[in-house]
């Protein structure tokens, strides 16, 4: 049996992590229902079609991060996979964002991964 003592993620990695987990589980389950009719949304804002398409990719993003919990690498590459692709829903499904949203997005973005930093070496491939 190996005995390897690791550490826990830091308090700040650990809040942005619990908010992408909550973020992504919970719009799977709203996307979904809003594609089978259960839950109402803004059809100004999001196309029906496009519906499948965001339900699939937060359902990528919601295993990501779960993955990273677990100090998993491909997490880190699905997470980035699915800001990738929201990115492109975005541009092809949703009215334009503002520059405050993207603004926003980015710099949560980039302060993961600088909070990612010192823990990628202890991840597993």
């Amino acid at each position: 049996m190996d005995n390897v003592v690791r550490n826990d993620y830091g308090r700040g990695f650990k809040l942005i992590l619990g908010l992408f987990t909550f973020v992504y589980a919970g719009g799977v389950v709203f996307f979904l229902l809003s594609w089978l009719g259960v839950q109402s949304y803004d059809s100004l804002s999001w196309q029906p079609n496009s519906l499948p398409f965001f339900a699939l990719v937060f359902l990528i993003g919601a295993v990501s991060a779960f993955g990273i919990w677990k100090r998993k690498k491909w997490g880190v590459y699905g997470l980035a996979a699915t800001w990738g692709s929201t990115g492109v829903l975005n541009l092809v499904f949703v009215r334009p964002a503002t520059y405050q949203n993207a603004l926003f997005a980015l710099l949560l973005v980039v302060v993961f991964f600088l909070l990612l930093l010192p823990e990628w070496r202890r991840l597993d491939d």
